[in-house]
């Protein structure tokens, strides 16, 4: 019996449960008395249920009516990222003190640096390592966390710890391949049985009766697996726990501060529907709620290539409560990178240069595989994180000096920094 690699479960796992980078195709999903494919424009706010148009100060008055706010988003959208900052913004100008933000991206075991950062314990390059071990890419979310420690606003780490999460997988797909009389290569059995299981963690109350629920999100599934209906199962239920265990933190948050309002910061695919964390989160905590989805009105022809290939049912439900037009935009053009492949060096403390592109940055300045960074612009660097914070910070065409130490000699080399068109090299 054939078996399929588990870096396509991980990766698959991956895009849809976080929705990184744009995957649904705007105006696929129909509402109530709206087309959005027609309707919906850039800065324009539908109210899905009538089609009744919004202004900005209507919607926040609407939601100022509700204890829980969900907006969605697709994690590499800037303009999503937008839209939810302003969302907060406005709820906390109406209710100061009161407003507190749930968010995907910080994972459980990260929820006292979120307290550090808030309370102005940490700096910024600490909170970006903390933020960086729990997602990724801190720059999409850094207005939005430095709005929440400027105005001290509560921030909840939603999300299951990353060891958790990857065990439970792992341990879960050969269970379940064994039941299904599946081979399973023997060095896959040897890994999961050799890898450290953490403390097992409290596992919320799954609700698996939601049909609408299992058809959505199998739709993402399709194909992989070899179309075995236990593969797709084992998919849905990843997907479940991870919206019922964000559920659960949400509704024990409110339950322990019923003066506050939650807005909830999440992968549109977590929220859209109501069926994922909304009806859960309820289920739990029953509170008037409403979900506002931002929605990519075109994508640019150049990163139509990334929309995911997905046969999308026709659920007899509303995607969101609110629908508010925007356009796509990355940072993914914008990145500087030195074009250097590299890994922290011990002696010299540093980072070592692996190997280097043609027509970089690096090559520009000198810079050769076997060197080791030591610092950027006056700044020590003494991992692989301090040069891409550093980096993050930089802006093309301006100039800086690099310290290197090659042959046991240090060198001083002028750096012009520029984006990289190709590659994913830092």
């Amino acid at each position: 019996m054939k078996w399929f690699s588990p870096a396509i479960i991980i990766l698959s796992l991956t895009i849809l449960g976080g929705c990184a980078g744009p995957q649904l195709t705007s105006g696929e999903v129909s509402a109530p008395y709206t087309n959005l494919s027609e309707e919906l424009q850039v800065g324009k706010i539908l109210h899905l249920p009538t089609g009744r148009e919004f202004t900005e100060e209507e919607l926040y008055d609407y939601l100022a009516t509700q204890k829980v706010i969900y907006v969605g988003e697709s994690h590499d959208s800037v303009n999503d990222h937008a839209v939810q900052l302003k969302i907060i913004s406005a709820m906390n100008e109406r209710f100061p003190g009161k407003i507190a933000v749930g968010m995907e991206m910080l994972r459980r075991p990260f929820q006292a640096d979120a307290d550090k950062w808030i309370a102005g314990e940490i700096d910024e390059k600490e909170f970006v390592r903390v933020f960086s071990k729990s997602w990724g890419r801190y720059e999409y979310y850094k207005d939005i966390l430095a709005y929440a420690r400027d105005n001290k606003l509560p921030l909840l780490a939603m999300n299951r710890a990353k060891s958790q999460m990857g065990h439970a997988k792992m341990k879960k797909m050969v269970e379940e391949a064994k039941e299904g009389e599946m081979e399973v290569p023997s060095e896959m059995v040897a890994a999961v049985e050799k890898m450290e299981e953490p403390p097992k963690p409290y596992e919320p109350q799954l609700s698996e009766d939601d049909p609408y629920y299992e058809e959505y999100i199998g739709a993402f599934f399709k194909g992989h697996g070899d179309g075995k209906p236990e593969i797709a199962r084992m998919f849905i239920k990843s997907q479940m726990l991870w919206d019922e265990t964000m559920a659960e933190m949400g509704a024990k948050y409110l339950d322990e501060n019923s003066d506050m309002k939650l807005i909830v910061l999440a992968g549109g695919n977590h929220v859209r529907y109501s069926f994922g964390i909304p009806r859960r989160l309820f289920r739990r905590h029953p509170a008037p709620y409403s979900i506002v989805s931002p929605w990519v009105v075109e994508y640019p022809e150049d990163k139509k290539d990334q929309l995911m290939d997905v046969d999308l049912p026709e659920l007899p439900l509303r995607v969101a409560d609110f629908a508010w037009g925007v356009d796509y935009e990355d940072l993914e053009d914008g990145r500087i990178m030195l074009g250097i492949q590299i890994a922290d060096s011990e002696e010299p403390e540093g980072v070592a240069v692996m190997g280097v592109l043609d027509d970089s940055a690096a090559a520009e300045a000198g810079i050769k595989e076997g060197d080791v960074l030591t610092s950027l612009d006056g700044v020590a660097l003494k991992e692989v994180f301090d040069l891409t914070f550093e980096l993050s910070k930089k802006d093309a065409g301006t100039k800086g000096v690099a310290k290197i130490v090659r042959d046991g000699e240090e060198v001083e080399l002028q750096v012009s920094y520029k984006t990289l068109d190709h590659g994913k090299e830092d």
